[in-house]
């Protein structure tokens, strides 16, 4: 239940405008996200979250605008992500499974980062940091740190030559780093040819998940639901819905996500069923927490990647408010 609750808050991550901080900063990530969206690049990153390890080989070509990329898992599973403009498609063989969405949907490293960061809430801090040297290439470091305990920070570092994203980590409390993404190898400036962009398998015998993007308003998603929360950190506000997601056993799971414009929180809403289980009380896996209680004869769970007293004290608040 909780792998199936964090795979979705992996692709869940939204973002909304304004940032408040130094303008050497700011400039830096306007670079950054830039690089990230323009060049063209090929290269192996990896990446760690507590006791996971990826290896993944990325493409990434903007043709005149046009952005594609694709990401292939080196490691374990055979997985490819694929993404062209705002629309990700994640194949994942195993599971016989291809999810396919609009953004904000969609966690693409590098060149989503970036993007979110540039439009980070007046809840963080930015400063320059030192230089060091990543994949070869000398690089200028950039300090995100939080102004509260309820979300995470980052350090992350850009290629001076390039402004690429090349490293990032997730910082957690007492600067513990929880999840670090790093190139090991990179490649800029390139032509990236239209069969490296091409997914290597087959989705015929796959599932496929459709999000279209909404044209609902904040106002529309809280009128939406029956249930609200009644805390949430500073900067937090409801950013997306659905009640089309289907538990393992049939039952209607409705979502609610909540995001200050980096850090998101994904809350899910479980009808009750005779022979149901369901985790109670904290639970994490790397960065990830997750809070579960039962409210109105409904499993509710909070989980996102931020501290677990976040997820907790959401889910606390959670209310059933429909007739």
């Amino acid at each position: 239940m909780f792998q199936r609750f964090r795979f979705c808050v992996a692709l869940l991550v939204l973002f909304v405008p304004a940032v408040q901080a130094g303008s050497a900063s700011i400039e830096l990530l306007e670079r950054m996200s830039q690089a990230a969206k323009q060049l063209n690049y090929e290269g192996v990153f990896a990446y760690q979250s507590g006791k996971t390890f990826q290896s993944v080989r990325i493409y990434h070509r903007n043709d005149d605008g046009n952005e594609s990329e694709r990401l292939v898992s080196l490691n374990g599973s055979a997985r490819e992500v694929l993404r062209s403009n705002d629309t990700v498609t994640c194949i994942n063989p195993d599971g016989k499974q291809v999810n396919v969405s609009q953004r904000p949907l969609g966690r693409g490293f590098p060149s989503d980062l970036p993007r979110r960061l540039r439009s980070a809430t007046p809840f963080y801090e930015l400063k320059l940091g030192g230089e060091d040297r990543i994949a070869g290439k000398l690089t200028q470091r950039l300090d995100i740190k939080p102004v509260d305990n309820y979300r995470y920070g980052y350090r992350l570092w850009m290629d001076k030559e390039t402004d690429l994203l090349l490293k990032s980590e997730l910082i957690g409390e007492n600067n513990e780093v929880l999840e670090t993404f790093e190139f090991t190898d990179i490649e800029t400036g390139i032509e990236i040819a239209d069969a490296e962009l091409a997914p290597q398998m087959s989705g015929n015998e796959m599932i496929w998940h459709r999000t279209e993007p909404g044209e609902m308003t904040t106002q529309d998603l809280v009128a939406f639901s029956h249930w609200q929360s009644k805390w949430l950190p500073d900067g937090f506000t409801l950013v997306a819905h659905q009640n089309r997601l289907r538990a393992n056993n049939g039952a209607h799971v409705e979502q609610r996500v909540y995001s200050d414009g980096l850090s998101s929180v994904s809350v899910f809403i479980e009808k009750m069923l005779a022979q149901h289980n369901h985790f109670h009380g904290g639970s994490h896996m790397g960065a990830v927490n997750a809070f579960g209680s039962v409210i109105h004869s409904h499993f509710v769970t909070v989980v996102g990647e931020v501290p677990a007293v976040t997820v907790e004290k959401i889910g606390a608040a959670i209310e059933y408010a429909g007739p």
